[in-house]
Order: structure tokens, then sequence, then C-alpha cells
């Protein structure tokens, strides 16, 4: 098998210096290339883009002038993110991967003989890594169950028609259902998770008045939550018919509950009821109402940061790895459904 080699650099488009990119480079790449020598080949191009890209970015210890191999001594935490952000803007997601692990690779490897750059948090590279890989699960789920998500909508339109009992009963059914309304029009209206629709007072949503509530979101980071006319709505037509003074937006209405807030299974199964009554995929659950949103936006032409901050990610990349490959889906199926030939009517 043959490989193609680029012959310049891929940021600057120099040609590539016959030095390595840094020190002690060459001894890491033997390391490496013991178990694999494709792995030592991507590895060096990984290393030698880093270089080229940390001399082109303007990075106060590195210019265009200095010659390889380069110091790894100035290096820190955030100039390793940032080639990682410069990377998935840039490259495809394989290379984007495999260049990040070959910089964390040999960062690991200089702390092996105390050469590690100072400011360099590998504990913190190391995280991003293994959030990276979440996200990319996350990605072939979304990917996987996109058709089967588009029916979300029915599960709302499920509970906003099913009869409302004239008068709560002992078992508190129309109350019940009032609550279930209110919880997946909220949901849906904004694409929150489901403990943090669950964590919501009536006073964050104004008793159904606010068009926004702030939260505290995953990660400790704040978050604005946004309420649609219709989602205020079904909170309004919930709350005039509660008697309790519970601050808790939803509580549980069974005859034992004693007005407990909601739980997540309970929730759960809100979604789930309607799910098995309306004969959905039954691996849908309350989290796909915010993948869906986030999916129906995008395609509906939402910018990629809008989403991100509609979604309360703290980084553009995390909506990007997991959201752009069900959109890649779409790009390339509506090409071939109007560019396709079947294979007998393929010239000849």
């Amino acid at each position: 098998m043959t490989y193609k080699h680029n012959k310049v650099l891929p940021v600057s488009g120099r040609d590539i210096p016959t030095a390595p990119p840094f020190a002690e480079t060459e001894i890491f790449l033997r390391e490496v290339g013991l178990n694999s020598e494709r792995t030592e080949r991507t590895y060096r191009a990984g290393l030698r883009a880093f270089a080229d890209w940390l001399q082109q970015s303007g990075h106060e210890a590195y210019n265009l002038e200095m010659p390889w191999p380069l110091s790894p001594a100035p290096l820190q935490t955030a100039d390793v993110l940032h080639f990682r952000s410069w990377l998935l803007a840039n490259k495809s997601q394989t290379t984007a991967r495999t260049y990040l692990a070959a910089v964390i690779s040999y960062l690991h490897f200089l702390d092996g003989i105390d050469l590690a750059p100072p400011a360099v948090q590998l504990g913190k590279l190391l995280q991003q890594r293994k959030r990276r890989r979440i996200e990319q699960n996350q990605a072939a789920t979304v990917v996987d169950k996109d058709d089967a998500r588009q029916a979300m909508p029915a599960v709302v339109a499920y509970y906003d028609n099913l009869p409302l009992p004239l008068e709560n009963d002992r078992y508190n059914r129309r109350l019940s259902l009032l609550r279930d309304r209110a919880l997946v029009n909220v949901l849906y209206s904004t694409a929150a998770r489901l403990s943090e629709a669950l964590a919501l007072n009536r006073t964050q949503v104004g008793n159904g008045r606010a068009a926004t509530a702030t939260i505290i979101g995953k990660g400790g980071y704040g978050r604005t939550l946004h309420l649609m006319p219709y989602a205020q709505a079904a909170i309004r037509a919930y709350l005039a018919e509660r008697g309790d003074s519970n601050p808790a937006l939803f509580i549980a209405h069974s005859r034992n509950a004693n007005a407990a807030r909601l739980s997540q299974s309970g929730a759960h199964n809100v979604v789930k009821r309607a799910v098995h009554a309306l004969d959905l995929d039954p691996g849908l659950s309350a989290h796909d109402f915010r993948h869906y949103r986030a999916t129906q936006l995008l395609r509906d032409g939402m910018p990629l940061e809008v989403v991100q901050e509609f979604l309360g990610h703290v980084d553009v990349s995390t909506t990007r790895g997991i959201y752009a490959p069900v959109l890649g889906v779409q790009v390339v199926r509506g090409w071939l459904d109007n560019l396709d030939s079947e294979p007998r009517a393929a010239p000849k």
C-alpha cells in the first residue's frame, strides 16, 4: 500500500523543513513506530501541523523565522485546545482526532522524561479527549435515531389532544394531564435536559408569564431557557388548578406522593406512555426532544453558534461534533435523491 505524502505544511504552505518539528520528536516517534509505521507517519504529520500552526498563528513564543526543532517549553494548555478548534474547523474528524492524539501523546512522552511544559495541564487535555469521545458516540446516536425522532412533535400533540376530564377526581387525572401537557411543551420549547426542566420552580417561569428562565445548567454554567407562548399557556393552565404551596413547577400527583417534585422516572414515563400509545420507536425518550429541536433548528437555518447558545453548550465544537454528522447525512441524501441512477440506467 502506498501513502500520499504532502510536500508543504498545512497552515502556512511552506516547504516541510528537514528537521523534526519539536525537540525529542524523533525519540518519541521511534517509540510510536515500534507498533505501527502508519501511526508514526500520521503522528509526525500531526506534530508538523501543530508546529506550523503555532508559528503561523502569531503565538508570542513562536514565529515563522524560528528554525525547527521548536522548544515545547512555552506551550500552554490553551494552545492545544485552540489547535483542536482549528483542526475541527479545517480538517476531517478523523484527521483532527489523530493529530490531536499525536500532540497529547507527545506531551505525555515529555512528561515521562521530566521535560513537560510547565503550563500544560495534561489532566485537562485528557478530559477534553474523553468528552470528545462521548460527543462522537452521541453524534452516532443522533444520526441513527434521526428518522424516528421526527415523531417527537406527535408526543406533544398526543397530550394536547387528550380529552381533559371536566373535574379532578381522587386520582388527580385532570391535574396530571395538565401537568403532562405543560411538561412536554416545556421540553419541546426549551430543549432543556430533563433534569433542568424538573428543577424549575414556579417563580423562575413567572407562573407561566415569563418568556425566559435563567438556570444553572450542566457543568455549573448559567443558561437561559426560552419559553415560547405555547409553553407559557400550558404552564398557566396547569398552575391555575394547583392548590398546593410547593414551589416546584412540576410535582407528582399520585395519591401517596405528597406533592413531591416530579421524579426523572415519572417524567420519563410521561413520554413513554405517548410513545407506546402512538406506536413510535420504543427507544424514544424525553431527551429526544433536545436532539430533535437542535437538528430541526439547524435544518431550518439557525446558525450553529445560536443553536449552541440555545442548548447551553459551553463550546461550539460540542454542538458541531454532535449535530454536524446528521446534517451531513441529509445533504448527501438530498444530492443522491436528485442525481442517483440505478445500475441498469448507468451509462454503458
